[in-house]
């Protein structure tokens, strides 16, 4: 009998460490520093450097799940978001910073998932057209002060809730089905900025609608929306933001005509700049959640190419990111997204599981070509970057440095190399070290080797 005890004590406790190591995993904590150097792997985004996550794990799959959550598992995940709450900030301990509260919706199960710190998982709801219910819901949004709102898409509702460190909590449901303000129908995008307003996707009313701190709700006076149903926000009073001033501080980000259009629209609904999906390269292109990072670039997922789109602030195309699968920079239908802009992570919910990224860097379509002594080397960066690049010998040795850090903005980049005249012609190489300005800054850099063929 004392044995049989002893057994079972030490399987709680091993299953209790393996449940923390999972969660620690989903949600990030730092346990490992230096850098980190990728290779042949798309860059743009990338996944916390070895040691940061126990095992590595930064995919919380259907297992991991059951795992941590006795009987949860992935109903239509839809929305996601996040944040640092003011409950979890500890300005004598910093690195406490970098573990967010996430709030995700299982549209099916009509039920919202979160976290408690790096202490519990946890599910609240379930179906129906009361209070503490949802039915398909399909947006999340939450601020640092721990205010949660989610689309109540089938109770044609926003539902607002607190998270307070602790629990979430049922505060309140506002609106019903109509036209007038505060009435939606099929509401399905919510996002606040930094000052507690929430900015919502009313589809079925074919706008969008502004509810102030104090709960009064305002029709943005927008032109030629078609069923918008993603949403995001930045603004200038937003502590981690790089514009915050200027035509690029204060804007919207908006998908619609059924996920082929991406907008940019002022905070009162003027439009500023869009994309559709037909110029969007590597089609087929059905745009469903997006987000801005902190360089107020917009990053969207594509549930029809399973793959994030990267946009710059302009709506210009800048990189895909991803395709189609179960592997390593793959993803399975990605739906919602969360960016945290003040260190870059980046939370993505898919059909079956959630991934975990930091925001990085990479350079793309390098060539080299030389122009009479010349050798030019173009290439694009799909982000700011600190970029480093060595012309060298086959054995290693540096015949020219072109760069040592240099920070470099994303778009279309050159570095110029040319020979002295007491180099010799032949075969060099290219070395280059691309690296994010935040983020993953530090603690993962990516390396480009190329072949130099110099004709004297």
């Amino acid at each position: 009998m004392q044995s049989q005890k002893k057994i079972l004590s030490f399987l709680r406790v091993f299953v209790a460490w393996c449940q923390m190591l999972v969660f620690l995993a989903i949600f990030g904590v730092a346990f490992a520093a230096g850098l980190q150097i990728i290779k042949d792997v798309p860059s743009t985004f990338v996944y916390p450097t070895d040691g940061f996550l126990p095992f590595n794990i930064h995919r919380a799959t259907q297992t991991i799940l059951s795992l941590y959550l006795r009987g949860a598992a992935f109903a239509d995940p839809r929305g996601v978001a996040c944040a640092l709450l003011k409950s979890d900030h500890d300005p004598n301990s910093p690195q406490n910073d970098v573990v967010v509260t996430l709030v995700g919706v299982n549209s099916t199960a009509g039920e919202i998932m979160y976290n408690v710190g790096l202490r519990d998982l946890r599910r609240f709801g379930s179906p129906g057209v009361g209070d503490k219910q949802f039915m398909a819901p399909t947006g999340a949004a939450i601020n640092s002060d721990g205010d949660v709102a989610i689309a109540d898409t089938g109770n044609n509702r926003i539902c607002l809730l607190k998270h307070d460190g602790m629990r979430l909590t049922w505060v309140r449901a506002t609106g019903k089905r109509g036209t007038r303000p505060g009435e939606f129908i099929a509401p399905t995008g919510v996002a606040f900025d930094s000052q507690g307003q929430l900015y919502i996707a009313d589809p079925g009313n074919n706008r969008l609608q502004m509810m102030d701190a104090k709960g009064r709700f305002h029709v943005l006076e927008t032109t030629e929306l078609q069923g918008p149903t993603a949403i995001a926000v930045i603004d200038a009073k937003e502590t981690w933001t790089f514009n915050q001033q200027g035509p690029y501080a204060d804007r919207l980000a908006v998908i619609d005509q059924k996920g082929t259009r991406l907008q940019t629209l002022t905070l009162e609904g003027k439009p500023l700049a869009q994309i559709t999906a037909d110029q969007i390269p590597d089609p087929p292109v059905k745009l469903w959640g997006c987000g801005f990072d902190y360089y107020g670039n917009v990053v969207a997922t594509d549930i029809e190419k399973s793959c994030l789109r990267k946009f710059d602030k302009d709506l210009h195309y800048l990189v895909s990111f991803g395709s189609a699968g179960p592997d390593d920079f793959q993803f399975t239908e990605p739906r919602g997204i969360a960016i945290n802009h003040q260190f870059g992570q980046i939370i993505v919910a898919e059909k079956d599981s959630v991934q975990y990224f930091w925001n990085g860097a990479d350079a793309v379509n390098i060539k080299v070509e030389q122009e009479g002594q010349k050798i030019r080397i173009p290439f694009f960066l799909t982000e700011r970057a600190l970029v480093t690049a060595d012309i060298k010998t086959d054995g290693g040795n540096i015949i020219k440095s072109l760069a040592n850090n240099q920070d470099l903005e994303q778009g279309n980049q050159e570095l110029d190399w040319l020979p002295e005249g007491s180099v010799n012609k032949g075969d060099y190489v290219l070395k280059m070290r691309v690296m994010a300005t935040y983020s993953s800054r530090d603690r993962i850099a990516k390396e480009i080797t190329l072949p130099v063929n110099y004709l004297k």
